[in-house]
């Protein structure tokens, strides 16, 4: 019989989950925030391709996203080019060296280790990820507005 759970027990269990998932971000010599957003230019239409967009997807002041881009950019891994659309936002794109580093992305160890899990507990761990996101932005946004 499994004993069942406490909010405490679960809640730090959901912390280092986590926190494994975030440490193993630092890897082939990025960081996590730096493989958001080479995830985030390879799977993004190309209007999408800004680093504004790219602050607005993951909630974060432009400036720590330029510094990141900027990184990208500095390491080979993304390319600016003029944006049709807008002189004032670059598109930026993955070049061959960010898309082979992708090949090596930590996430994958994430998707295979889900891939083994039966699907009905997936979809329910689905369900109840996507919730728990969900409320934890509602309190973030509910304490930035009290």
């Amino acid at each position: 019989m499994v004993q069942k759970l406490s909010m405490a027990g679960l809640a730090t269990v959901v912390e280092n989950t986590s926190r494994l998932l975030h440490a193993s971000g630092h890897a082939e010599g990025l960081y996590p925030a730096q493989w958001v957003a080479l995830r985030y230019f390879a799977e993004v239409s190309e209007a999408q391709r800004t680093a504004s967009a790219l602050a607005r997807f993951q909630d974060l002041a432009i400036a720590s996203v330029a510094r990141t881009v900027v990184t990208l950019v500095d390491k080979g891994l993304l390319t600016k080019r003029t944006n049709p659309r807008d002189a004032r936002a670059d598109l930026l794109e993955l070049t061959e060296k960010g898309r082979d580093l992708l090949k090596n992305d930590p996430r994958l160890a994430l998707e295979r280790a889900l891939a083994e899990i039966p699907e009905e507990d997936v979809e329910a761990y689905a369900r109840t990820a996507t919730r728990l996101l969900q409320r934890l932005l509602e309190l973030r946004q509910n304490k930035a507005e009290g």
